[in-house]
């Protein structure tokens, strides 16, 4: 089936918190309000992707239940394909709550739940139902199926995007599969040992993951900008200027925006800034996915 991008990560359900600070250790406070809504990395990337036009196919798993069913029936009312995605009966759909401050920041705890039972096998076999031509790709699924997906995205000469997230799950082996990796500041001390306080010490990182075997590098310092790095050569791409209400999802949207507009340009540092002002009309929304811009939203900014 004719697809332009694979996105395999994961797919959850989201209690998002919103409230005036974070609560201390022990204490119990009041918030503004909770909602359910879908998430999860590859599912945020997913509906990203479709939202700016391209056609994906989601690679994921969701458990026999509930909120598994929303949550396919959601991704199909997003325009993405989701043929591929495994339902499991031995593990519940993911779960995770989001805290949010009134600055927008969020910090985040769940359980991966079915996300974890992606298999090799389930990886050759969906595959093979593909032409996608790149691989996008997060570290929130199983590690199994993580290295199978980027092995057989680069036999195949697919582009493969690495976005390393979450920090406590990153793995070195996965490094030398990826054509570009992407990761955040805490991705980025994660990795190298190195914080990211300025351009001087993003290039310092970046250099420090290129000699890992990575040809192309983009640090992202949120509302900072992000630094491109192409084998020694590096670029600083400036954020857009937004008053942030949600940073829930922002990198996902960088993610998917950047795979996007590199399918059809293949120019890291114009898919850079075209993901950096859709990253910035997502933080300056409240919501969920109905704060993803379309590309008409991007391109006119």
């Amino acid at each position: 089936m004719q697809h332009d991008i694979l996105v395999l990560g994961s797919i959850n359900m989201d209690v998002v918190v919103k409230g005036p600070k974070f609560p201390e250790y022990g204490h119990t406070i009041s918030c503004d309000s909770i909602h359910m809504i879908p998430g999860g990395k590859g599912a945020n990337q997913a509906v990203t992707v479709a939202r700016l036009g391209k056609k994906v196919l989601l690679i994921g798993a969701v458990g026999k239940d509930s909120a598994g069913d929303q949550l396919l029936s959601y991704l199909k009312s997003q325009n993405v394909d989701t043929t591929q995605i495994i339902q499991v009966e031995k593990q519940g759909s993911g779960i995770f709550v989001a805290l949010i401050d009134e600055t927008g920041e969020n910090t985040m705890v769940g359980t991966k739940g079915a996300n974890d039972c992606i298999t090799d096998e389930d990886v050759v076999r969906i595959f093979e139902s593909t032409d996608a031509k790149i691989l996008l790709i997060q570290m929130e699924t199983s590690k199994e199926s993580i290295l199978s997906a980027m092995k057989i995205a680069k036999e195949r000469g697919m582009f493969v995007i690495l976005d390393p997230a979450p920090a406590e799950n990153i793995f070195e082996e996965a490094f030398q599969y990826a054509d570009l990796i992407m990761p955040n500041k805490q991705e980025t001390e994660r990795m190298t040992g190195i914080q990211v306080v300025d351009e001087e010490t993003a290039l310092k990182a970046a250099a420090k993951i290129h000699a890992l075997g990575v040809p192309n590098i983009i640090i992202k310092m949120g509302e900072n900008g992000s630094l491109v790095y192409q084998n020694g050569n590096t670029t600083f791409v400036d954020p857009i200027k937004i008053k942030a209400m949600n940073t829930v999802g922002a990198g996902d949207c960088f993610a998917g925006a950047m795979a996007c507009e590199f399918l059809e340009t293949e120019d890291l540092i114009a898919s850079a800034k075209f993901a950096s002002i859709a990253a910035g009309i997502k933080v300056s929304k409240t919501g969920g996915h109905d704060a993803i811009p379309t590309l008409d939203e991007v391109r006119s900014y």
